[in-house]
Parts: C-alpha cells; sequence; structure tokens
C-alpha cells in the first residue's frame, strides 16, 4: 500500500500550528491505515458529491490532546488505483467556514 500526500499538505499543516502535534497525528493515521487498510479502519465514509473520483473522508484522533475524534482533524484522501492512495486534505472543523468551503477546496485539489 502506497500513501501520497498532495502538495497542499504542507500548508495545511501550517494552518494548524496553534495544535499540539498535527503533523504526529497524520503519520499516527496514515500507519493505522497501512496495517487496517480501508475496509477496517474506524472512522471512514464515503464523501458525497464526486462522481468518478473515490473520495474518502476520515476522523483522525489528535495526539497529544485530550479530545476525542469528533474534536479531531478531517482528513480527504482519494483512491487512485487498488493500492494506492492521495491524502488531498488534513484540517480541523473551524480552519474551513463552511462544509461548502471544504468541497471547493477538494475540487480545486483535484483540479475539477
Amino acid at each position: 500500500m502506497q500513501i501520497d500526500r498532495h502538495c497542499d499538505i504542507k500548508k495545511d499543516l501550517k494552518k494548524l500550528k496553534r495544535f499540539s502535534a498535527p503533523l504526529e497525528s497524520l503519520e499516527a493515521w496514515e500507519r493505522l491505515f497501512n496495517l487496517k487498510g480501508l475496509k477496517e479502519t474506524p472512522a471512514i465514509d464515503e464523501c458525497p458529491g464526486f462522481s468518478s473520483a473515490k473520495i474518502y473522508k476520515a476522523r483522525v484522533v489528535p495526539l497529544k490532546e485530550s479530545v476525542g475524534k469528533s474534536k479531531g482533524y478531517r482528513l480527504i484522501f482519494q483512491i487512485l488505483d487498488n493500492d494506492i492512495y492521495k491524502i488531498l486534505i488534513f484540517s480541523r472543523h473551524g480552519i474551513y467556514k463552511t462544509e461548502q468551503e471544504l468541497l471547493q477546496m477538494i475540487k480545486n485539489r483535484l483540479e475539477y
């Protein structure tokens, strides 16, 4: 299994600098996803509104913080091939103002 990150993930991490460990949280989720795969990793749902692209959203538990998944990070990724995944967005609710803004970010990064 191969997991790539979109080049804008660095910008996403800069926006999250006020939180204690966003990069470590992302890396921990990637390790879990590598072990469990798409079907067994918890808190992954298909992202509606993308007809041909296989886009999924996931919740990532923040490390070094005493909050649960619902207050954690949001991860949007795309299945490029059977074992190739690309992380498109890594953010937190509140960084983007509305779900519409998040969908627009996804479309921009997919170059729709």
